[in-house]
């Protein structure tokens, strides 16, 4: 298969080239996971990954790729149907923003229309930009159901936060910026609490070991409960329109503190920074 692009190629993964695979994962998802990861999603009974994996090649480099998983459905009627499952897919850091996704997407749409498939499915995490840009694809939010959880260690939930917030990818406009974080996990006497600070690098959320105390020296700092942020995080996860009151709710009990800086603001309107 062939872009219409002479400088952009689609083909397929080729033999020996399993452990280039990984790597590449591993550099995009940083990290994606081990060789028994990728041998127990790759190597099955029925999945050849030489049909399945598509690469796209940019200028002769490896610019990205995905996966498309095949399996049979029942219908309601007993009737058995072709779905895939579209996953691993993934933008090398040098590639980004040329539509490198759209062409691997588009790539397993086709493989998939080709090989009879009538449904796909797609199961992204939130906090990566494939679940904002399926429905662009034709993926079209089907269900979801409420789950109710009980956080008994609130530390260790906040550093799953931290760990999705920094698989995130953000926008280069975004780079350099610097941001700190306090947790109170203890609402009365707030005296014990966790003070985190990052710094925007590549694209990526990165923690720092700064010692600069002075807020000033922060383009965003946060200053919340923890409570405050596990109700954030689940209304944003489950797109609740309760958001904004919740957030107007912290703002004035003071359980919630905001401090930006202009350049974080010029930041958001897309604006040069200040030096």
């Amino acid at each position: 298969m062939k872009f219409s692009d002479t400088k952009r190629k689609i083909r397929n993964l080729r033999p020996g080239e399993e452990e280039e695979h990984l790597e590449m994962l591993n550099l995009c998802f940083d990290p994606w996971g081990s060789v028994e990861k990728w041998k127990k999603l790759y190597v099955q009974p029925n999945f050849d990954a030489s049909k399945n994996v598509v690469i796209v090649e940019e200028n002769g480099e490896w610019a990205g790729g995905g996966t498309a998983w095949f399996r049979e459905a029942l219908t309601k009627t007993s009737k058995k149907i072709k779905v895939y499952l579209a996953g691993d897919l993934y933008v090398h850091p040098f590639h980004r923003r040329k539509g490198i996704y759209s062409t691997a997407m588009r790539s397993l749409n086709d493989l998939a229309r080709k090989r009879g498939a009538a449904i796909g499915f797609a199961f992204p995490s939130i906090y990566r930009t494939p679940s904002i840009a399926l429905p662009k694809y034709g993926f079209a939010r089907v269900f979801h159901p409420t789950t109710r959880i009980l956080v008994l260690n609130p530390e260790k939930f906040l550093q799953y936060l931290i760990h999705q917030a920094q698989e995130a990818y953000l926008p280069r406009k975004f780079e350099g910026l610097r941001l700190k974080l306090v947790v109170y996990f203890n609402l009365t006497g707030r005296g014990h609490k966790a003070l985190r600070t990052f710094q925007v690098k590549k694209g990526k959320l990165c923690e720092s070991a700064s010692a600069v105390q002075d807020t000033k020296k922060f383009d965003l700092t946060i200053d919340a409960d923890i409570d405050i942020l596990l109700g954030i995080s689940a209304c944003f996860y489950l797109k609740q329109k309760a958001l904004f009151p919740k957030l107007l709710l912290a703002f004035l009990r003071r359980r919630l503190k905001v401090r930006f800086s202009l350049n974080f603001l010029r930041s958001i309107l897309g604006l040069c920074k200040i030096d």
